[in-house]
């Protein structure tokens, strides 16, 4: 904001206000039919090059509105004095329109889920807009009727980098034996029952647009569970030496597929210093298995798959680490380490 005296900008850089003050001077909010919402955009305030300037955690999206309000009244040391309120209604630029966005994928990706199932994936096409996304899913069960409280509600999206991954949470109360809205509730999934994930069409993607079309996906809901993940019954099959074949590694159950992108690499063992292998990776349909392809050729030698301790299947279970026993004092171990030979 522009065209506030020197004397104005300088008591207010003196007082080094509070994020709540900082909010009541200068009040940047969604516009919703021509009115602030109820719940100000995040970000930051600085007094800056003459201007009292507020950056958003988020960028703001293109095309949409935004109200902003000066309040001269809740200006410190008399700054500001005589100035009326200001109230402006501004739109960031609408970005240049693209092909619409579509869903391309929900995972888990196989046709049953455990009845303890905690985390899933919305991926799309291309980026998507910064609204939260739990405004545009649904779960129903088999005679498709909402299922009331099963999700963690968030004051913010779960968004990959690119905004082209979406991450739900259930409720961890509810899926947690023991924990109150479990007693009360019961986990929102039955095993023997069914039930669906509904994408509204009219999420807006970066551009504002709605998707191309709604999205559903009906799972079987199997027995939950509850066991620490193993590395000994994981299966490495090691490709041979001088060649780029892809390292594949299978587990006897679905594990999170978005964890998985990043919490396995592969190491070559060497007394002179362990080294990452650098290359790209994939995981199979199912999340059931995990590939590695190596930039250069495999050398002859001795390797490891290092798993960071975050890595979880689709019910929180960690290696050595079961949701049920897990608490939030718990201390990280060292990644494990999953041992394998090129010849």
């Amino acid at each position: 904001m522009r065209g506030l005296s020197r004397g104005d900008l300088r008591a207010i850089d003196r007082a080094a206000l509070s994020r709540d003050r900082w909010t009541a001077l200068l009040r940047v909010a969604v516009a919703a039919d021509g009115r602030p919402a109820d719940i100000p955009v995040a970000g930051s305030y600085a007094v800056d090059s003459g201007t009292l300037r507020f950056t958003p955690i988020v960028p703001f999206e293109p095309g949409r509105s935004y109200v902003v309000v000066l309040d001269p009244a809740a200006a410190p040391g008399g700054a500001l004095a005589g100035a009326q309120r200001l109230t402006h209604t501004v739109a960031a630029p609408p970005a240049p329109r693209s092909d619409p966005v579509r869903v391309t994928g929900v995972y888990p990706a196989g046709p049953q889920v455990p009845a303890n199932l905690l985390r899933m994936y919305v991926e799309f096409s291309g980026p998507m807009g910064t609204r939260p996304g739990q405004d545009y899913v649904r779960l129903v069960d088999g005679e498709g009727r909402d299922i009331p409280d099963a999700l963690l509600p968030l004051d913010t999206g779960l968004w990959n980098g690119d905004r082209t991954r979406f991450t739900i949470l259930f409720d961890p109360g509810r899926v947690k034996r023991g924990i109150l809205p479990n007693r009360t509730m019961g986990r929102p999934l039955r095993p023997g029952g069914t039930f669906s994930i509904l994408v509204a069409r009219d999420w807006p993607d970066a551009h504002g647009q709605p998707l191309t079309a709604a999205f559903e996906k009906t799972y079987r809901v199997g027995a939950a569970r509850e066991q620490a993940l193993s590395t000994r019954v994981w299966r490495v099959s090691a490709p041979a030496a001088d060649t780029r074949e892809p390292l594949h590694v299978a587990f006897p159950f679905p594990l999170d597929r978005g964890l998985l992108q990043r919490a396995l690499t592969v190491i070559r063992i060497d007394p002179g210093g362990d080294g990452t292998v650098a290359g790209s990776v994939a995981v199979d349909p199912g999340e059931t298995a995990w590939r590695f392809v190596p930039s250069t050729a495999w050398r002859a030698g001795d390797y490891a798959v290092s798993v960071l301790p975050a890595l979880e299947d689709p019910s929180g279970n960690r290696i050595g680490q079961a949701f049920e026993t897990r608490n939030t004092d718990d201390v990280e171990g060292p990644p494990a380490r999953v041992l394998f030979s090129i010849r």
